[in-house]
């Protein structure tokens, strides 16, 4: 079940219904679980118990380590203390022990904090390494050890992937290093916890969501006239159009070129690219738009996933723009503790470059469980790299910032599109084919694919570039209300007609 799929629309509209007709703040908490766990379910419903595992396996560990902390030797103190309290009360003792207040009132020591947060990492790591890595390792092996000449028999499992397995286990990964560092009180209420987990908008494709995020606005009754209906219909149509008018409609003439690319020219290549890294973006932010406008119909609020990344004038900002809260979370949890397992004084620049590497081929084996992700990483990573050197040795020249503004824009879009052909193609072969054609204008064939859809990049370009700008802001917010619903109306009905009439999966789906 899709956003831009009709029985999404009437699934989305009963809960809507459903949910600002209850009264009580719980019971619409409760229904929008409920709600959820279906929406999910509706994938596959033998993936809700990995779903309902991760939330309870977190839960726990969050109110573990909600627990006081204390040196060992303190805690060794207190079970004394403690047994000599209780001498000769070993009734009342055994009837409180299954008390949460008793249980979460007894402190821990650094070591125990440690065991519960190392249990959170091997549940959810290991059940999102077995379901989307174990083939990618067991052939990864069999190659390696082929190539040093030992050959084994080794047998590949048939593993579905989850839905959004990526996302809700980084989401409550979040949550349990938060609750260990502190950052986060980790909650009571199960209901809760499990509503920020599965809550269906986020659920199968992000954004990812932090708990210090979320679990606050579960505290707080919604109310309908705080709703910004207008902006929240307006987001989800263009959410809607860029999914369904030009992602969908430009799949099928990407996947034409990417079946054979041995047979066409350099300018259907470039052509092919552009469409592809367009379809992508348009995809992915797409789904964003939607998920953050149904979640703001209902009251709550979802962190902003792209910010204009094709406008970035380097490589650096472009990820600070581009799945936002994936890059974000990656530079939190694997970045930031990188660099701060030394001390500041011994931080070298070659030491900082390679948690940026790591960062970015981790950012690449997130994408998929194949070779070609990784390498797609690693270039990005060495691209930040390059840009961060090149970036120190032009400080001093500032009056050529605006220059460097004006050249990066299409360096940074024509770089991005050169590692995308990593992202797309899988084979080695086929890789090395289409960059030669992208990079060097190597024609290998004469076939050309329709040249033609190439002009409407001119209309997306100035479409971007005025929201980008801002021209269009708010002006939703500025006419009656009849005026609105009438060009809404008009809206709905023009995009439906350009709707492709085969939709596509959600790219992001597949991660």
């Amino acid at each position: 079940m899709v956003f831009t799929e009709f029985r999404f629309i009437f699934f989305f509209i009963i809960i809507f219904c459903v949910y600002w007709t209850l009264q009580k703040h719980n019971h619409r908490k409760a229904w929008l679980l409920i709600c959820s766990y279906i929406f999910y379910g509706a994938w596959d419903w033998r993936f809700l118990s990995l779903l309902l595992l991760s939330t309870v396996i977190d839960y726990f560990v969050g109110l573990m380590l909600s627990r006081p902390q204390v040196d060992g030797s303190t805690v060794e103190q207190e079970i004394k203390t403690s047994e000599v309290v209780n001498n000769g009360e070993t009734k009342n003792r055994w009837i409180n022990i299954f008390s949460w207040d008793v249980l979460l009132s007894k402190p821990l020591n650094q070591q125990q904090r440690k065991a519960w947060l190392v249990l959170s990492l091997v549940v959810n790591l290991g059940l999102l390494g077995f379901f989307k890595y174990y083939n990618f390792f067991v052939d990864s092996a069999s190659n390696l050890l082929s190539f040093l000449g030992l050959t084994i028999s080794v047998q590949t499992l048939e593993i579905i992937l989850p839905a959004g397995i990526s996302f809700y286990t980084f989401q409550t990964l979040s949550y349990s290093i938060d609750a260990y560092l502190g950052k986060v009180k980790p909650v009571r209420s199960f209901w809760d916890f499990s509503l920020f987990v599965s809550f269906f908008p986020q659920l199968v494709a992000g954004p990812i969501v932090r708990a210090s995020t979320f679990l606050p606005q579960l505290l707080t009754p919604k109310n309908l006239n705080d709703v910004d209906f207008r902006g929240c219909l307006t987001l989800f149509l263009v959410g809607y159009f860029k999914k369904a008018c030009i992602s969908d409609n430009l799949s099928p003439l990407v996947d034409q070129y990417f079946t054979n690319p041995e047979i066409y020219t350099a300018l259907s290549c470039w052509i092919a690219v552009i469409a592809f890294v367009i379809q992508v973006y348009c995809d992915f932010s797409g789904y964003s738009d939607m998920a953050i406008a149904c979640a703001g119909l209902l009251g709550y609020k979802l962190p902003l996933n792209f910010n204009f990344p094709y406008f970035s004038s380097n490589i650096t900002q472009l990820w600070q723009r581009w799945h936002i809260t994936l890059f974000t979370w990656l530079r939190d949890y694997i970045y930031i503790p990188l660099m701060r397992r030394r001390p500041k004084a011994e931080r070298t620049e070659l030491f900082g470059y390679r948690n940026l590497l790591i960062l970015m081929l981790t950012s690449g084996f997130w994408h998929g469980a194949a070779w070609h992700f990784v390498a797609w990483g690693g270039l990005h990573g060495i691209a930040l790299i390059v840009h961060k050197k090149w970036s120190s040795w032009i400080a001093p020249y500032k009056q050529f910032q605006t220059l460097r503004n004006i050249v990066g824009i299409p360096l940074t879009f024509y770089w991005f599109c050169a590692s995308a052909i990593f992202f797309r193609d899988n084979d080695i072969s086929s890789i090395i084919r289409v960059e030669k054609s992208f990079l060097f204008l190597d024609s290998p064939g004469s076939q050309n694919i329709n040249i033609q859809t190439g002009w409407i990049f001119v209309p997306l370009i100035i479409m971007h570039w005025a929201a980008y700008k801002g021209w269009f802001a708010d002006w939703w917010q500025k006419i009656p209300k009849w005026s609105f619903a009438v060009f809404y109306g008009v809206l709905v009905s023009t995009i439906l007609r350009f709707a492709a009439i085969n939709p596509q999966p959600f790219v992001y789906f597949q991660f």
